[in-house]
C-alpha cells in the first residue's frame, strides 16, 4: 500500500442535458474511472420527459454549489429552459432564459471552472412528436424538406425554397422557435468572451450536409473565429454525449499537467472521409472536434497518449430502423482487422479506445464478434458504439482520456473502469443491436416511431433475459445484469437502463 497521500475526493457540479441516463448517469460513470464525484440538483428540480424542470430552481441551485464544488458542467439548455425538450416545445422568451443563466455569476467570482454546452436545434426527418412541437405529427418531414431548401436557397444552389403543405402559422412557429435558440446560442459565446464559461461545446444532433442547424453552425463556428475563442469553444455534431465529454476537460483542469494526445486511425483510411447518418461532416471531422471538447490533443504521433481507432460507416443500415441484413465478407474482414490493429497496439502497451460508427443506433455484431475472438475486449481503455457517430466518437474518447488522466494523477478507478467497459458493450452490442428488436417485435411497435411502454409491461422481463444471455457471451467483461435493475427511462425501447454487478467480486476489490 503507498504511503503517498491521497488526492482529497473532486466534486463536480453537473446540470445535465436531461434525466436520460446516457445525459446524466454516463458523466457519472465516467468521473467515477477518475475518483471524481458528480453532485447533481434534487430530481424534482430536473425534467420528465416532456414536463421541464425548475429553471429558476435550478439557477439558485447552481449558485449555492459555487461554494462547495470544485468545478461545474452546465448544459444551458437545463439552465435556461429546464432541459433539452423544453428548449425544442417550451415559450420561455430569450430574456427569460438569459436571466436564468445569472447562475453563472456565483462561479464567475468564485474562480472555479465552468464548462458549458448549448445546442443547435434539430429538424428531423420524422413525423414523431414524442421530443418536438406538437405540429410535429404531421408536418415534421415537409419541415425538414423546408429547412434543407433555405439553406440551399441561402447557399445559392437552388431556387427560393418555398413551405410546400405546412401552414403559415405553422412555419412562423417553427422559424421562430429557431431564431429564439439561436440568438441564445450566440449569447452562449458571449458568456466565454465575457468569462462566465471557461470553455463551451456548441453540438447538434440529427443534422444532415443541408439544413439550417448546419447553416447555423456555421455561423456559429464564424462567430467563434472572430472571437478569437478557437482554443475555448468546439463546434460539432453530437449532444447528448457533449456533457460526458466536458466531463474529461474538466478533469484536466483539476488534475493539471499536458493535454492528452490523441492519435486516429481506421483500417480504411477512406473512412474517415465519410459523412456518417445524422451528421454533417466527414468522421474524422466530428473526431477532431470531439477531441478538442475534452480538452485533449489531436496528433500523429505514434507514442500518442491515447490511440482511436475508428470503425467508420460502411452504409450497411441503420439499428433503430433499417437494421442491416446479410454483411458481405469484406466487412467480416474490416471488423477482424481492426480487432488485430487494437490488439497489436495493446500488447506495445498502449492506450487504446474503439469508436465503432459502422452503423448508427447500435454496435457493429462483426466487430464486437472479432474483439471477442482477438482477446482484446475486456483489455480496452474505452468502447462505444451508440447512437450517432458524434455520440461514439464524444463517449469513447472522453473515457479514453479520463483513463490517461486518472493514471497519471494517481486517482484511477479499476472497479469503475471496468463496469463502464462493460456497460457499454452490453448496452450497445446487447441492447441496441440485439435485444431492442426482439422488445420491438414482441411489441408490434412501427418502425421509424417511437412506442410506449407501460413500467410494467411484460416486455420489460424479456428485455431483461435477452441482456443478461449476451452479458454471459461475453464472460471476459466481468458483470452479470441486476434483472430487477431494468427500465426504460422514458417509456419507449430506444433506450435502456440497468445495473450490472462484478462475476467475480474478489477481482475487483
Amino acid at each position: 500500500m503507498s504511503d503517498e497521500p491521497r488526492r482529497p475526493e473532486a466534486v463536480v457540479a453537473l446540470l445535465p442535458l436531461d434525466e436520460r441516463p446516457a445525459c446524466a448517469g454516463l458523466p457519472a460513470q465516467i468521473a467515477a474511472v477518475a475518483g471524481v464525484r458528480l453532485a447533481l440538483p434534487p430530481s424534482d428540480l430536473l425534467p420528465a420527459l416532456r414536463t421541464p424542470g425548475d429553471p429558476r430552481g435550478l439557477s439558485a441551485w447552481l449558485a449555492e454549489r459555487a461554494g462547495d464544488c470544485d468545478a461545474a458542467v452546465v448544459s444551458l439548455e437545463m439552465l435556461g429552459h429546464g432541459g433539452l425538450i423544453a428548449s425544442r416545445t417550451g415559450t420561455a422568451s430569450a430574456h427569460d432564459v438569459l436571466r436564468d443563466w445569472d447562475g453563472l455569476a456565483a462561479w464567475a467570482g468564485s474562480g472555479r471552472p465552468v464548462h458549458g454546452v448549448t445546442l443547435v436545434t434539430r429538424t428531423p426527418d420524422s413525423a414523431d412528436a414524442m421530443e418536438e412541437p406538437d405540429y410535429w405529427n404531421p408536418y415534421g418531414p415537409a419541415l425538414h424538406r423546408y429547412s434543407a431548401a433555405l439553406h440551399r436557397a441561402e447557399e445559392q444552389v437552388a431556387g427560393p425554397a418555398e413551405p410546400s403543405g405546412v401552414p403559415e402559422a405553422v412555419r412562423a412557429d417553427f422559424l421562430g422557435r429557431r431564431l429564439r435558440n439561436h440568438t441564445l446560442n450566440l449569447g452562449a459565446l458571449d458568456l466565454v468572451a465575457r468569462g462566465r464559461l471557461n470553455t463551451l461545446v456548441v453540438g447538434a444532433d440529427d443534422t444532415a450536409p443541408w439544413g439550417l442547424a448546419t447553416a447555423e453552425l456555421a455561423q456559429l463556428r464564424l462567430w467563434r473565429d472572430r472571437l478569437g475563442l478557437v482554443s475555448r469553444v468546439a463546434v460539432r455534431p453530437g449532444a447528448d454525449e457533449a456533457v460526458t465529454a466536458l466531463i474529461a476537460r474538466t478533469l484536466r483542469d483539476l488534475f493539471g499537467g499536458p493535454p492528452v494526445t490523441v492519435a486516429v486511425e481506421a483500417v480504411d483510411p477512406a473512412g474517415l472521409r465519410t459523412v456518417a447518418p445524422y451528421e454533417n461532416m466527414p468522421v474524422a471531422d466530428t473526431a477532431a472536434g470531439q477531441i478538442a471538447a475534452c480538452g485533449a490533443v489531436l496528433t500523429g504521433d505514434r507514442e500518442a497518449g491515447l490511440h482511436l481507432l475508428v470503425h467508420t460507416p460502411d452504409g450497411s443500415g441503420d439499428w433503430a430502423v433499417a437494421p442491416p441484413g446479410h454483411r458481405p465478407g469484406s466487412a467480416v474482414t474490416t471488423a477482424r482487422a481492426l480487432a488485430a490493429r487494437a490488439r497489436e497496439l495493446l500488447d506495445e502497451g498502449h492506450e487504446v479506445a474503439v469508436a465503432d460508427c459502422a452503423q448508427p443506433n447500435g454496435a457493429d455484431p462483426l466487430l464486437v464478434e472479432a474483439l471477442h475472438r482477438a482477446g482484446t475486449a475486456d483489455r480496452l481503455t474505452a468502447y462505444a458504439g451508440w447512437n450517432t457517430a458524434g455520440n461514439t466518437l464524444g463517449t469513447a474518447v472522453a473515457h479514453g482520456v479520463t483513463v490517461v488522466l486518472a493514471r497519471r494523477a494517481g486517482t484511477f478507478d479499476e472497479r469503475a473502469h471496468r463496469l463502464l467497459l462493460a456497460h457499454r458493450f452490453i448496452e450497445d452490442w446487447g441492447y441496441m443491436t440485439r435485444v431492442r428488436a426482439a422488445a420491438r417485435t414482441t411489441l408490434g411497435s412501427v418502425l421509424g416511431a417511437h412506442d410506449h411502454v407501460p413500467p410494467d409491461h411484460p416486455v420489460l422481463a424479456g428485455i431483461a433475459d435477452g441482456l443478461a444471455r449476451c452479458a454471459a457471451e461475453l464472460p471476459e467483461l466481468g458483470h452479470a445484469l441486476v434483472p430487477a435493475s431494468v427500465r426504460l427511462p422514458w417509456h419507449r425501447t430506444f433506450e435502456a437502463d440497468f445495473a450490472l454487478t462484478p462475476t467475480h467480486p474478489e477481482e475487483s476489490r
